[in-house]
């Protein structure tokens, strides 16, 4: 039998121990993804209730009874995002792993931004392809590796977030890409964080002005901006059929709730007619003028991230905010690295200049009592 206790003391001695918690009512929430409220959306509602005609599940795999609306919502995607084709999974998370796994291969290597999320990470180890990681968005350093050690390899993957979940910045994907034509490479970029938020919505390729192609792959996520659950892959048509025919995470996988594919494909359309992404920015802009005043950051934020660095403080600070009816969650090591535990402050459009200026007001309270 398992002895975990002591592990478990070990965790909760190096304050590393994690609970599950709820949002009370009445609470500001500072901690969701749903940047565009898309979640709660009546016409999202109403389009997942439409969903619910198929049934509550898809009831088994895409490749066996669980291909329902899902061609639709792909087909959807694939528009969305200018490629051939685009493939849904069940969650963001199993779409990485699935696709990093599957392409790369043993006699390939990986360079991956040391920042990326710990879905990429993961898919990386499950892959049998060697893995570098280089400093992040460091361009010098993510050629210099190439330049050092990709000769003797039969592909090379550069792997990358678009927007980074913990810090908001954004990788310099001009660059990247350049690169990865230099070197004859493929680029993957997760855009979990840059889909409905960048580029009128259409993510961080369309911020750069930079065209889909052969050798980029794009993945997102319908759980953050899109407000759904699962993930996605964009490119082109042979990759994707490729991924149908080898990625475990998707064909072992139950296929999505048509509900949910239901409601995506509206969060979609709302997307695209500009409207939230106009006023997700406005509120952006808002909360840079607002935070520069308090002096919380030095300079102006392009996506709804605003890691508030506080080490070692934070989550007693985070403990302060929610006891005053703010949901904002601390973050602590391994997610970031120890001394860089923060509060990560999310805004979206349902925030008004008065919510944050009382964050900040209790921000600076806390700063003195904790």
């Amino acid at each position: 039998m398992l002895n975990l206790k002591k592990e478990l003391e070990y965790i909760k001695y190096n304050n590393l121990y994690r609970y599950l918690r709820r949002k009370e009512n009445n609470t500001l929430d500072f901690s969701s993804n749903d940047y565009l409220c898309l979640s709660k959306h009546p016409e999202v509602i109403d389009a997942a209730r439409e969903g619910l005609k198929y049934g509550l599940g898809s009831t088994g795999s895409r490749l066996t009874s669980g291909n329902i609306n899902h061609e639709v919502l792909e087909e959807k995607i694939a528009e969305f995002k200018g490629t051939e084709r685009a493939l849904v999974y069940p969650t963001g998370y199993s779409t990485n792993i699935g696709v990093i796994s599957s392409l790369c291969k043993r006699g390939d290597l990986i360079l991956s931004d040391e920042l990326n999320h710990a879905s990429i990470i993961d898919g990386c180890r499950l892959s049998k392809a060697d893995v570098e990681i280089y400093n992040h968005c460091n361009i010098d350093n993510l050629r210099n590796i190439i330049e050092e050690k990709g000769k003797n390899y039969n592909n090379i993957f550069i792997i990358t977030d678009g927007v980074f979940s913990m810090d908001g910045d954004i990788a310099p994907l001009k660059d990247i890409i350049k690169i990865g034509e230099e070197y004859n490479g493929i680029v993957i970029v997760d855009d979990a964080h840059g889909t409905g938020v960048l580029g009128n919505g259409k993510g961080t390729l369309k911020h750069f002005n930079l065209k889909p192609a052969d050798n980029i792959i794009q993945i997102g996520t319908l759980s953050k901006a899109i407000g759904g659950l699962g993930g996605f892959v964009c490119g082109i048509e042979e990759v994707i059929e490729y991924l149908i025919n080898t990625s475990r995470s998707f064909i072992y996988s139950t296929a999505l709730p048509p509900s949910v594919v239901s409601g995506s494909i509206r969060s979609l359309e709302l997307i695209e007619e500009g409207d939230l992404t106009k006023k997700l920015q406005g509120n952006i802009r808002e909360a840079n003028r607002i935070f520069k005043k308090y002096n919380l950051i030095k300079g102006d934020s392009l996506t709804p991230i605003y890691p508030i660095v506080l080490g070692e403080k934070t989550m007693a600070t985070s403990e302060y905010l929610i006891k005053n009816k703010i949901f904002a969650i601390g973050i602590r090591y391994p997610t970031v690295p120890r001394g860089l535990e923060r509060i990560r402050i999310s805004i979206n459009v349902g925030h008004r200049r008065e919510d944050f200026e009382r964050l900040c007001r209790l921000l600076m309270i806390s700063f003195n009592e904790v």
